[in-house]
């Protein structure tokens, strides 16, 4: 049988108050994850017939197991135990934006690894594939009536220039939505609310992220069906996502001239051209792992 366990929120037992305050934070992400991204995960299983257990008590011999984690290199003792009961594991590793561990010991006990955040040694790896880190749950499309009406849309933290940047260039747009907060999932827009601003955008700016490339904005504006507007640091995206429809910028000036310029007709061929690689894209990422785990 194939199971599925929800692990980030659980955390090993600290030793020292170091360890404490550590413990404190890697349960904090990872209830976030577990309440921010069940949606994401649970779609791209979508094709997989699995039983959902609470604990790795619920483990019988031979199961296959999909374990969703985070934090995972405190846990290694954990994965040893599953890996002497079930015939196969699988890891979905979220979180991990810093890329700061050597995961290579943990990984190699798994038969196959998929994680977000991708970072140069996992391009091209036989034990693990990148996926996006996906929508925040609750986020969806709510079909539009009339037009959009706002042209662009920014929500969350403005830090570091590029994100200043973004503000500076468009501020003469309208109409726009803008919700800028002073720190990190604090006084944030709920999903309910996001969804409406979004449906009703026409271009999404999708700045990096503190640590990495990756947000949740850019999934979030494809679920959405916006345009979004990446920055082509790295040409991260174009070797994540080979032949990507998204608009990359070098400098956010070069957008300005896009959103002010293009006409309707040119705005509704883009949004098609994003709609329809998101969707192909969601179904072969469910396709890939349906094959693997049943492989």
């Amino acid at each position: 049988m194939i199971k599925l366990l929800w692990n980030t929120q659980n955390q090993n037992t600290p030793n020292t108050d170091i360890e404490k305050q550590d413990n404190i934070t890697d349960k904090g992400w990872g209830v976030y994850h577990k309440n921010n991204s069940n949606e994401w995960i649970f779609s791209i299983l979508e094709k997989i017939k699995f039983k959902l257990i609470k604990s790795e008590t619920e483990l019988e011999n031979e199961d296959i197991l999909i374990i969703v984690d985070s934090s995972i290199e405190k846990k290694e003792d954990l994965y040893f135990k599953l890996k002497l009961i079930c015939s196969k594991i699988f890891l979905i590793h979220l979180g991990d934006e810093t890329g700061s561990h050597d995961l290579t010991n943990i990984y190699n006990k798994f038969n196959f690894v998929w994680r977000t955040f991708c970072l140069n040694k996992f391009f091209n790896n036989e034990i693990v594939n990148c996926i996006p880190i996906g929508y925040k749950s609750g986020v969806r499309l709510i079909p539009q009536t009339d037009s959009r009406k706002n042209k662009w849309a920014f929500i969350g933290t403005p830090h570091r220039s590029s994100r200043h940047d973004i503000l500076f260039q468009y501020s003469d747009i309208k109409p726009s939505f803008c919700h800028k907060t002073k720190k990190f999932n604090e006084k944030i827009i709920n999903t309910d609310e996001m969804s409406k601003i979004l449906s009703s955008t026409e271009f999404i700016p999708c700045p990096n992220g503190f640590f990495h490339p990756e947000t949740y904005r850019l999934y979030e504006a494809l679920e959405c069906e916006c345009i979004p507007i990446v920055e082509n640091a790295f040409q991260y995206y174009d070797r994540l996502f080979p032949n990507n429809p998204f608009l990359k910028v070098d400098k956010w000036i070069d957008s300005k001239l896009i959103i002010k310029g293009w006409a309707a007709q040119q705005i509704k061929e883009k949004r098609e051209e994003c709609k329809i690689w998101w969707k192909n894209y969601k179904k072969k990422l469910q396709e890939d792992i349906f094959n693997k785990i049943n492989s």
